[in-house]
């Protein structure tokens, strides 16, 4: 019913905004405890929560609490097709940022980056040879390889469907803007484990872009984020491999405990009288019906 499809997206934004308050809370801290690749890989919290809000609450498996009120058949109905077309809205948004970059790319006007989701592929812009020198451009290449092979273009992918998906969410923005920030920090700490003595040339590299330039929400972009918070980054030396083991089973307990709290703190639903205030379910068969699609 189109009310348990309003109620199923209302509790995914919530906890879906939740998650990323926690994130946000976290990032730092577990950046200069565990390094940023486990600082990034905190956003797994926010499809964890999610999820976790689309099954059968605590509450409603043990029968406690006050039930949730539906809405009228004809709100729901408006509240859905308002959703869907927002949806849609933000999507040829985001369709159109791409298309832009594109064009830019085809001029030789935009990059490094990655350009492409499914089928990734670097681009450069028509200075890259005159702009960087050979080690500086041996890094670049490096870093935006980097990229695809971390699967960084598929999760670009993944939060733009769910910045469409969660448009009228504010906390959903702004956990991409800065998802995005730690997507970068932690390539430059993948780079940086790869190689030794490369710091100096890595930070003069960042520092030779000389303005932050738009690029497409699939993208990952070499100078598109705070350029001072890379750099001062690259200062910090690499957490130990026992440090990192415990950060990714502690990531790992975390996500389980993100998704037991949504499931444990979540209320009940509608009391399937709600949805059929006709129909008796005082008998199994009748129960049995209801359930029945």
């Amino acid at each position: 019913m189109i009310e348990l499809f309003v109620l199923a997206l209302t509790r995914v934004q919530i906890a879906a905004a939740a998650a990323v308050v926690l994130v946000l809370l976290l990032r730092v801290p577990v950046r200069h405890l565990f390094g940023a690749r486990l600082a990034y890989g905190l956003w797994a919290l926010v499809p964890a929560a999610a999820a976790a809000s689309v099954f059968p609450s605590l509450a409603e498996t043990l029968g406690v609490g006050a039930p949730a009120a539906p809405l009228a058949p004809g709100l729901a109905i408006k509240v859905v097709a308002l959703w869907l077309v927002g949806a849609a809205l933000f999507a040829g948004f985001m369709l159109w940022q791409d298309y832009a970059f594109r064009r830019t790319a085809a001029k030789g006007k935009a990059g490094p980056a990655v350009m492409g989701a499914l089928w990734p592929r670097i681009v450069l812009p028509a200075d890259f040879e005159t702009r960087f020198d050979a080690r500086e451009r041996g890094l670049i290449l490096l870093h935006e390889r980097t990229h695809i092979h971390r699967g960084d273009p598929i999760a670009n992918l993944i939060v733009a469907a769910c910045r469409a998906l969660g448009w009228c969410n504010p906390l959903i923005h702004l956990g991409a803007a800065f998802a995005r920030i730690d997507q970068e920090l932690a390539c430059d700490a993948t780079v940086l484990a790869l190689k030794t003595d490369i710091r100096g040339d890595y930070a003069k590299a960042l520092l030779k872009v000389s303005m932050v330039r738009a690029v497409s929400p699939l993208a990952c972009g070499w100078g598109t984020h705070p350029l001072i918070l890379r750099v001062s980054f690259l200062k910090h030396g690499e957490p130990s491999r026992r440090r990192e083991i415990a950060g990714f089973i502690g990531l790992i307990a975390l996500s389980v405990a993100t998704f037991m709290a949504v499931w444990s703190l979540a209320p009940r639903g509608f009391e399937p009288r709600a949805l059929a205030p006709n129909l008796q379910m005082d008998t199994p068969q009748a129960a049995t019906d209801f359930a029945r699609p």
